[in-house]
């Protein structure tokens, strides 16, 4: 057997792996439906926010003014030095849902968002958590409303998504569609009940649940995973649900600066090793059998006997891809990258190896 038979061979395999994925994971969240009957909860949506003045003048009437019944916001003021509590303070005058609780700032403690985290929910006082972050607003008024139909007797962790905005450049177009490629991933996985992730700009769970698994305790020397780690060591087969639609997510400026991106990718990648087996063998080989596929699709290219069959591979996973994921990415505002889903991908491929050097970030 020539190399040329034996890398076919490889390509093939990393085709079959990845129409695997887009089949089995992906496709599930073309197919979510909304949810049309529920039963109402009590919801207590929290908010960390640390010198976020300008953020929470912009945002947070976006989510004191939600259509629904019976809820109470909590921002929990985590050690500003900015005018973010006397903005708190206007807010509460004219919203009595909004609850303020103040962590000073004593210039000498270092904890981190997990410490805000607890004690917003110490202070809660409903069952039902909604998360978002200080620099996110929802894009419906019926936020609050589509996110607590995930909960019922059995789900009690709900996933949603958040997403960011549309501006001018090509880092904006990477960080986009890296952010769309996460959320379609890591709903499918939950859809599959493998949960392995949320996001704590749009995240929801029972109080059960946060004191069952003891809080953050496992991870809590970790400096992000108040939402991915809790997630992946919180689910299980039958307690999450997924909300996905236009009115249930959750949108954030992204970063103006490639630095500033990067460091943001490192410190999202620094919990990664706390994933569970099941799922850092999965992702590891969806990461992997992608590198592997374009890698081969080029080295096709240069042998006379492969070039058309790796060219007709390329096209029909590239057609597989527009057909899986134009729902989600329509759904996400990102309908524009699409087209261009094999140059995206491929940059971000690349850039995975970088994200996860240098993981001891401190903070």
């Amino acid at each position: 057997m020539t190399y040329s038979e034996i890398g076919f061979i490889f390509l093939i395999a990393s085709f079959l792996i990845q129409c695997f994925y887009l089949f089995y994971f992906s496709a599930r969240v073309a197919f979510i439906k909304e949810n049309k009957s529920f039963e109402k909860k009590a919801i207590t949506v929290i908010i960390c926010a640390r010198n976020e003045q300008e953020n929470l003048k912009k945002n947070l009437p976006l989510v004191l003014n939600q259509k629904y019944d019976e809820f109470e916001v909590i921002v929990v003021n985590d050690r500003s030095w900015d005018d973010s509590i006397e903005i708190l303070n206007n807010f509460k005058n004219r919203y009595s849902n909004l609850k303020i609780v103040d962590i000073p700032d004593n210039k000498t403690d270092n904890f981190g968002k997990k410490l805000a985290i607890t004690i917003g929910i110490k202070a809660a006082k409903n069952n039902h958590l909604l998360f978002t972050d200080a620099d996110c607003h929802p894009l419906s008024e019926y936020w609050i409303k589509e996110m607590s139909k995930g909960f019922n007797d059995d789900k009690k962790i709900v996933i949603g998504v958040g997403i960011y905005e549309k501006e001018k450049g090509f880092l904006n177009r990477i960080i986009r569609f890296d952010t769309v490629q996460i959320a379609i991933n890591s709903l499918g996985f939950a859809k599959a009940k493998l949960a392995y992730m949320g996001v704590g700009r749009n995240l929801a769970y029972h109080q059960d649940i946060y004191y069952l698994n003891d809080g953050f305790k496992s991870h809590y020397h970790v400096a992000s995973g108040d939402d991915d780690l809790f997630v992946n060591q919180s689910s299980n087969q039958n307690n999450t649900q997924v909300i996905f639609n236009s009115k249930s997510i959750t949108i954030s400026k992204p970063k103006k600066e490639f630095k500033k991106w990067v460091f943001q990718k490192k410190r999202h990648h620094t919990t990664n090793f706390k994933y569970k087996k099941k799922h850092k063998f999965l992702l590891g080989l969806q990461y992997l059998s992608a590198l592997a596929f374009y890698f081969l699709i080029i080295l096709s290219l240069f042998t006379t006997n492969y070039s058309t069959s790796g060219l007709l591979l390329f096209s029909i996973r590239y057609l597989l891809i527009l057909a899986v994921n134009y729902k989600p990415f329509k759904t996400m505002m990102c309908k524009d990258l699409l087209w261009a889903f094999p140059i995206y991908e491929i940059i971000l491929l690349f850039c995975q190896p970088m994200f996860q050097m240098n993981k001891r970030i401190r903070f």
